[in-house]
């Protein structure tokens, strides 16, 4: 046997003529594919240098070596770039996975001139994994749209598959999602599929994670919002912005413009209006046909099948169920609870027992009652709808965990929002806190926080006693022990304006004791409204010593220029006319025209303030009680009115006459009075105007006692109608002559 002059072996069999075994086949092999690979390397280099002329050896080396490592998918791509070139510039979605990979790579190697291939249906820049309709590629999320299958678990058509079973039944993402495990979220304590944070190791829901992924300052619009894309720089581009950004291949036939489509002309639109027409986002118009649930025209949510009818968007978010929990018929979800329905009532309890669960697993006693105030209101849809946007329920969440302390200091911690203020009332209404004097409270604070940032110690201490002796401590409560919110204003004006002297002190360079008398009339001559209080407290300290105070301003008269008839015509109005405004406005705006009573006063009466007689209906208002006028006493016994403020209108105190928004409080002041000037009525004119009137009809002492003013007040405003009688001239005695005589001659 003859033996090979290369290697030494016998030759057995060759495919070459000669004395050659088979390492000269695979020579020979190896020979034509390196010659093969650089054919096909020169080939892409010479496409690709047509678009940027700065193609090198080595970058297209690497691309296909990342891409199309094997000699098919090289083939496969070389084949198809050379039968259509343009496919580089021209973008669209009729290409092979391999030719979309390699362009998609090369862009982000940085060749400039190519254009990103993009999915047939969305437009958006892709892999396309899968094939749709004559030849072109689709993304995988459109084409598990366009595969759909009957749901093995909740048995509804037409759904995405997600997963499918042991048995190979399809199954939906939301019957996927509830087979997993449920564990409550350590964010907004719902059971659910959690997973645990990189950020703090806590497990969170899908909901509670996108809010704590990280933000950035966009590029485009400049709001700090969550990143979805960079620029080439580097540049955060958030969500918005970049749905605005992305571009499509077809043009809209409506505008011309070229964006991503929402309807394409292939017979997949279901009206007349968008039927043969490729139309973006902007043009497209949603079908609109009657609703065979509510019988109104409306756009279509849920097209209609051979079992059911087109339905309109609010009645397919909220149709009326049978409840699969409370077994009531009352409007709900189809399939919240694991494929069957429930209704709104059972969905918000569930809720409710989920954030308010400890990890215990029980709820804290102190909170039972408001759960159980949580759980009875009228409106669940709106709890539900808005638990997640109610910073008072996070922070009740938190009471429930026990992240957060069940106290008012654990509360005054926190800045003093609406959310704040009305979780302390709920808490202070269901017993879970003790009741407090919030405005005093308040009042303490701000007076902390006005010397907080003062330097200089003298001042800083002058202020402190100011505003903690001669303010607070001098502050009058009202005949519910409490400070009302119209005096803790006035307390805070003086210590304001004691804060601004301290500021002018400061600035000036002056002390307490060599201040001079120009720089108090310049300080007090800026404004004509500022109060002199703390210089008058300072004088008497024994400061301020080469400093005179100002001569005290004469009061001027009260404003009144309210026309009387206009005012009684009003007046009528709102006691005879049920159309002009609420019950409540009603009976407040005849208190304030007719009996003269401030809004303060009116907000803080009680139900005890009423007394029913044989004679009538009688309200306390003073040391007597007054009887009130028909039909003004039948507005006052129908209050207070039930209004439908959730919670709070389930833990309100039935003694006010006017409840506000937080539970167990009556009206503000400030709301009664912008109230009342919507109705037409400024309140201190028209309260003047009202004294003016019961000061010039009856006598001072007995309209005094009735609408709750003191006796000295009620003379002052006889005087200034002129109806005492004391100075009247015919009333003066005219002395004789010899009277007047003996009075000169008396020794003094």
């Amino acid at each position: 046997m003859r033996q090979c002059p290369d290697c030494g072996l016998p030759i057995q069999r060759s495919n070459v003529p000669g004395p050659r075994c088979r390492c000269s086949d695979k020579r020979l092999a190896t020979a034509r594919l390196a010659a093969k690979r650089e054919a096909q390397h020169a080939t892409i280099l010479d496409l690709l240098r047509t678009v940027d002329a700065s193609m090198s050896h080595e970058l297209v080396e690497e691309l296909l070596a990342s891409v199309a490592p094997a000699a098919n998918a090289r083939s496969q791509l070389v084949k198809h770039l050379a039968a259509e070139p343009g496919v580089l510039t021209a973008g669209g979605s009729r290409m092979p996975k391999v030719v979309s990979e390699f362009i998609y790579a090369a862009i982000a190697a940085g060749i400039d001139g190519l254009v990103s291939p993009s999915c047939a249906l969305c437009s958006r820049p892709r892999t396309l994994f899968h094939t749709h309709g004559d030849g072109e590629r689709i993304c995988t999320s459109c084409y598990s749209r366009q595969h759909t299958a009957t749901c093995s678990g909740c048995g509804r058509e037409d759904r995405r598959i997600k997963a499918r079973t042991a048995d190979g039944q399809p199954i939906c993402s939301r019957c996927h999602e509830h087979a997993r495990p449920q564990q409550p979220c350590d964010g907004c304590g719902r059971p659910g599929s959690v997973k645990q944070s990189v950020v703090d190791g806590r497990r969170y829901c899908r909901s509670c994670r996108a809010k704590q992924a990280p933000t950035a300052p966009c590029v485009v619009c400049g709001q700090q919002r969550r990143i979805n894309a960079r620029t080439d720089d580097g540049g955060a581009i958030c969500t918005t912005c970049y749905a605005k950004a992305r571009t499509g291949t077809t043009p809209c036939d409506e505008c011309g413009q070229i964006a991503p489509l929402q309807t394409r002309a292939d017979g997949r639109t279901t009206t007349s209006t968008n039927a043969g027409k490729n139309l973006c986002a902007r043009c497209y118009r949603y079908p609109r046909r009657l609703c065979g649930v509510c019988g109104r025209h409306r756009r279509v949510a849920l097209k209609a099948t051979d079992t059911s009818p087109d339905i309109c968007p609010t009645c397919y978010q909220a149709p009326v169920v049978d409840c699969s929990i409370c077994g009531q018929q009352a409007l709900g979800r189809r399939t919240t609870n694991h494929g069957r329905p429930r209704c709104f009532s059972c969905q918000t309890i569930g809720q409710i027992d989920a954030a308010l669960t400890g990890p215990d697993g029980l709820i804290r006693p102190e909170l039972v009652p408001v759960r159980d105030a949580l759980a009875a209101s009228d409106r669940p849809r709106s709890l539900l709808t808005n638990w997640h946007n109610l910073s008072s329920l996070h922070l009740l969440s938190d009471i429930a965990q026990g992240r957060l302390e069940l106290s008012h200091e654990a509360l005054d911690a926190r800045p003093q929002v609406f959310s704040v203020t009305y979780l302390r009332a709920m808490l202070v209404a269901a017993d879970a806190l003790p009741p407090r004097d919030e405005n005093a409270v308040r009042l303490r604070r701000y007076a902390a926080e006005a010397a907080t940032d003062i330097t200089n110690p003298e001042f800083r201490g002058a202020l402190s006693r100011y505003a903690r002796w001669h303010v607070i401590g001098r502050v009058k409560t009202n005949r519910h022990g409490h400070i009302s919110p119209t005096t803790a204003g006035r307390a805070k004006a003086n210590i304001q304006s004691a804060r601004n002297f301290i500021d002018h002190l400061t600035a000036s360079g002056h002390t307490l004791h060599d201040f001079p008398q120009a720089q108090l009339e310049t300080w007090l001559s800026r404004d004509s409204t500022r109060r002199i209080g703390f210089i008058r407290w300072l004088k008497q300290g024994g400061y301020l010593t080469r400093c005179q105070l100002p001569d005290p301003i004469r009061q001027k008269d009260p404003s009144h220029d309210v026309d009387p008839e206009e005012q009684l015509g009003l007046a009528r109005r709102l006691l005879h006319d049920p159309d002009a405004a609420s019950v409540e406005d009603r009976a407040a705006a005849c208190l304030i025209l007719l009996y003269a009573q401030p809004v303060t006063k009116i907000a803080a009466l009680t139900t005890s303030d009423i007394q029913v007689r044989d004679a009538g209906t009688y309200l306390t208002l003073g040391p007597e009680p007054l009887l009130l006028i028909p039909p003004l006493d039948a507005m006052v016994k129908a209050l207070p009115v039930a209004k439908p403020f959730g919670t709070a209108s389930t833990l309100a105190d039935p003694r006010w006459l006017f409840t506000s928004k937080n539970a167990g409080t009556h009206l503000h002041p400030t709301s009664l009075m912008a109230r009342m000037n919507r109705l037409g009525i400024t309140t201190r004119a028209s309260r003047n105007t009202a004294l003016l009137h019961l000061a010039a009809t009856t006598p001072p002492a007995v309209f005094a006692s009735l609408v709750g003013i003191h006796i000295t007040t009620a003379t002052r405003w006889a005087e200034l109608t002129g109806a005492a009688w004391n100075n009247y001239a015919a009333h003066v005695p005219i002395r004789t002559s010899s009277q007047q005589a003996s009075r000169r001659e008396r020794p003094r």
